[in-house]
């Protein structure tokens, strides 16, 4: 029987190719600026399954692709009293005025009620957007080709092991 359909055989294909999709989004990211925390960064995750290729990643990478509608804070964190995110991208940007050295909380709670009332408009003048789509767009156009043609030498070399083999048991 034919193993040329094994995707167990395919994963290190699969794997590569997810591999250069994530450093190609981190890239992406970090020419953007768009890092502070890390997190999308680091959550960027590939993972193959028999069916199918899943890059995971932070909640909040629709976010930075698509902004953010007006209507509702962002998670809030009572165990801290502030927005924990909010919080964090503040110290990471080094952007807390001068006037608020004394209250940060004061000063996240503000950019909070911002976003929860003007939201967050995406292409921005700290976010152009397209973070991820444009990579992946690039991907699809470009790599998806020279991985198919990768797992298309894989299957030739094994259907013709099999075509050998059939030779074989027929002589």
């Amino acid at each position: 029987m034919s193993n040329a359909f094994n995707t167990r055989d395919n994963e290190a294909i699969y794997n590569k190719y997810l591999e250069m999709l994530r450093v190609k989004l981190i890239a992406k990211y970090d020419e953007l600026g768009l890092r502070a925390s890390g997190l999308y960064a680091d959550s960027l995750e590939p993972e193959v399954t028999p069916t199918k290729m899943i890059m995971w990643g932070a909640d909040h990478s629709y976010y930075m692709e698509n902004g953010r509608a007006s209507g509702k804070f962002p998670p809030y964190n009572p165990d801290t009293g502030t927005f924990d995110e909010i919080s964090e991208w503040v110290d990471k940007k080094g952007i807390l005025p001068a006037d608020f050295a004394e209250n940060k909380k004061g000063f996240v709670f503000l950019v909070a009620r911002k976003i929860a009332t003007e939201g967050i408009t995406v292409p921005n003048e700290h976010n152009k957007g397209k973070v991820i789509t444009e990579v992946v767009d690039d991907f699809l156009a470009n790599d998806l080709a020279k991985m198919l043609d990768e797992l298309g030498e894989v299957f030739m070399s094994r259907i013709q092991v099999d075509v050998l083999e059939i030779f074989r048991e027929v002589a």
